[in-house]
């Protein structure tokens, strides 16, 4: 596995582009505790594990009511609730717990009120979990706490807390481990993004899903921005492990996105055929931090052309 090392460093200050992809890198990413985290969540949190999960558990059906009865809106899925709605799910109990936590009422909110003061980490997480798919749930200290728990199989418990080392999530940093995980979890058809070379440096992934609907990827912040960190080098592996394994996007799926060339200059270059030194080229320009994927016009530009493609 590659490890993703920052682009180079551009003249002067730190510019907006660089500090976002500083600040997304992060982006949801658990952290493996260390000793003193453990003995922080051991003293506040160790004595109200059982009040902890009634309390996550509260929260939840409290979200769980407030869909239900209108009063909280999630977008369609194809799937009925829960299942495929982790992020939205933890997203909401997150929030609630943090209200709950500023104005702490019970004893296990007090415990989490002083566990905060006292440097403890409280926040979203997203990664692999167990090998098999994508899931969002929360980092408290030591403590892996899924609010979401029965979105992917709806039988199991809504809430799962578990020591972070047994939970079994593991952190997405590379584009291939990212293709590997949507393959399994979302189903359809998983290509390199061969079409497309000037966006392949930063997406590389084309993802047809179970109802014919293409989309570019990785969608996930924390991967984007290593990637773009990285030089894009990331994306060029994924990109020549899927040359070296013959898996390039078929004639059938070309011509099918081939409108997408109206999207503009990030689309208008298309290759039918992969040209691999096209690409590579691309990945080189992406790489440069004088170059039209760095300037503030020109990332902004990518950005859009790529969202108006996916809404259409």
């Amino acid at each position: 596995m590659i490890q993703a090392a920052p682009f180079p460093p551009t003249p002067g200050a730190e510019t907006p582009l660089d500090r976002q992809l500083r600040l997304w890198r992060g982006h949801r990413r658990p952290v493996m505790p260390d000793e003193r985290v453990r003995a922080l969540t051991e003293r506040w949190l160790g004595p109200h594990l059982a009040a902890l999960e009634a309390l996550m558990l509260e929260l939840r059906h409290g979200v769980d009511r407030d869909r239900e009865e209108g009063r909280l809106t999630f977008p369609r899925r194809r799937h009925p609730y829960p299942k495929g709605f982790c992020r939205e799910i933890s997203d909401a109990v997150f929030e609630r717990l943090g209200r709950r936590v500023a104005a702490p009422d019970t004893p296990v909110t007090q415990a989490l009120a002083g566990f905060v003061r006292e440097g403890g980490r409280l926040s979203p997480i997203w990664g692999a979990l167990r090998g098999s798919y994508f899931q969002n749930a929360m980092q408290v200290g030591a403590l892996y706490v899924d609010a979401a728990n029965d979105t992917v199989t709806v039988t199991k418990p809504k809430v799962e807390i578990l020591p972070f080392e047994a939970s079994g999530l593991e952190p997405v940093v590379e584009v291939a481990h990212f293709a590997r995980i949507a393959q399994l979890y979302w189903g359809g058809a998983v290509w390199a993004n061969t079409l497309f070379p000037r966006l392949a440096p930063v997406f590389p992934i084309l993802h047809i899903d179970p109802d014919g609907r293409p989309r570019l990827h990785p969608d996930s912040l924390g991967v984007f921005a290593e990637n773009m960190a990285g030089g894009c080098r990331s994306a060029l592996a994924f990109l020549e492990q899927e040359r070296d394994a013959g898996r390039v996007p078929p004639d059938d799926v070309a011509a099918a996105l081939a409108p997408w060339r109206n999207h503009g200059f990030w689309f208008e270059e298309m290759c039918p055929a992969p040209d691999w030194d096209r690409l590579r080229a691309c990945v080189a320009q992406a790489a440069d931090p004088q170059g039209p994927y760095r300037s503030a016009q020109g990332f902004q530009g990518m950005i859009e052309a790529v969202k108006r493609a996916a809404a259409v």
